[in-house]
């Protein structure tokens, strides 16, 4: 059998584990909402989960509770979302219903998880967590039902304490795009075959920091944060899209500061990310080409020395 036929036949099997129930919250329609922006703010006191209209309108709070949550991410029927909280001590995989109901804690282990993922069928998360000593990708079943977690390790600890974390799982349910840093002391995009980790490919090769992966839509190309303008490693970092085997590297913003954490709309043609270009973190749109970027939210403020400001960042863009 080909490697391509039996990589496909294997993710089929692997998506088929989590056809329980028992962990999700009840969902809720996702009929009438319209196209929603998950995003993180402090404007409350302390990380929240919000969710506004794609134009920046409606803002409504899902989260409330004195820790800190954080990386929202929707479910690809858009009726949940995944998110990393602190509430329970250390830092979890939590999912809850898009309105902000339901929440229940996915992992329990004493190491910290952050950054989850769907697989494009709803029944598989995948994150980073450092139980097996170093931050390295995992994958779990949302729904133990009769086949358990299926929690599965997809990079390797490294002897140096190397990480993988920021990952991304492609909407064709092939590959988990990743940050890692690995080869040297700088961050690089890379690629793993969803099901087992293998066939693990770099895609960036510089000096600076590329971070932060997402997909477009069509699971053929990439968009991520660098700061690969300038002197290595200057803190200026912008939005750049590439094809999915690294070639044709694009920069689509060129502003002060930090362009980061950007999500592509479910038609293709839009993202959103957050910037520090005004002083403080907001949340921006733009075309798929980097044009006509306007600024969504505006109730991010500047900090007194030593304090920390209001900031909004860590958008992510609903699936419908």
């Amino acid at each position: 059998m080909p490697r391509a036929t039996l990589t496909l036949v294997m993710l089929v099997s692997y998506l088929a584990l989590g056809s329980g129930n028992a962990l999700r919250p009840r969902p809720v329609s996702a009929q009438g909402l319209g196209s929603k922006i998950a995003f993180v703010s402090n404007r409350d006191g302390n990380p929240e989960i919000y969710v506004m209209d794609a134009n920046g309108a409606n803002m409504m709070r899902l989260t409330n509770n004195r820790a800190s949550d954080g990386a929202p991410t929707w479910s690809p029927d858009g009726t949940q979302i995944a998110f990393a909280s602190s509430r329970d001590g250390n830092r979890d995989i939590y999912i809850m219903n898009a309105d902000g109901s339901g929440q229940v804690r996915l992992t329990t282990h004493e190491a910290n998880d952050g950054g989850p993922s769907w697989s494009p069928d709803g029944s598989m998360i995948a994150f980073d967590s450092g139980r097996s000593g170093s931050s390295q990708v995992w994958r779990t079943n949302v729904d133990a039902g009769n086949w358990g977690s299926n929690l599965t390790q997809l990079t390797n600890d490294h002897p140096l304490g190397r990480v993988n974390n920021f990952l991304a799982w492609s909407p064709n349910g092939l590959w988990i795009a990743f940050e890692a840093d690995r080869d040297r002391d700088d961050p690089e995009i890379y690629l793993a075959n969803a099901v087992d980790g293998t066939n693990q490919q770099r895609l960036t090769f510089t000096r600076a920091l590329d971070e932060v992966p997402e997909w477009t839509p069509d699971s053929k190309q990439i968009v991520y944060s660098t700061d690969r303008d300038g002197e290595p490693q200057n803190g200026n970092y912008e939005i750049y899209i590439m094809n999915v085997d690294g070639s044709d590297k694009r920069r689509l913003t060129a502003a002060p500061g930090q362009d980061s954490n950007p999500s592509v709309s479910p038609d293709g043609t839009r993202i959103v990310f957050d910037s520090s270009r005004d002083g403080v973190t907001e949340i921006y749109v733009m075309n798929i080409d980097g044009t006509n970027q306007v600024r969504l939210t505006t109730s991010g403020s500047r900090a007194p020395d030593g304090q920390r400001g209001v900031s909004n960042s860590n958008p992510s863009w609903s699936p419908y």
